[in-house]
């Protein structure tokens, strides 16, 4: 089954070959999805060094079976208000969190 959404994805580990996020609208936030650190930094023009604990808003796949068939796409970085958290609404999609 495949049921693309927009969702949060927040980047809890990323090194220097492999970024880690977990989507708040796949496996609960629990299982984390890899990503290339390059690419990700060349799509949100962040470094690797600040790629950790930032918010994105992403396009996804929220019925995969696997993170291989996440497939995480349109990385927006959302804009923080303390330096945390994400603001209230969703750029792109309207929701509020």
């Amino acid at each position: 089954m495949v049921e693309y959404r927009f969702t949060l994805a927040r980047i809890v580990r990323a090194g220097p070959i492999t970024t880690h996020a977990v989507l708040d609208e796949w496996a609960h936030g629990q299982i984390t999805i890899p990503v290339p650190t390059l690419a990700l930094s060349q799509i949100t023009g962040l470094t690797q060094q600040e790629l950790t604990g930032a918010v994105f808003e992403v396009m996804a796949n929220t019925a995969a079976a696997t993170d291989t068939n996440v497939d995480p796409h349109g990385w927006c970085p959302l804009p923080r208000r303390d330096g945390k958290e994400p603001t209230a609404v969703r750029p792109r999609s309207g929701v509020a969190l």
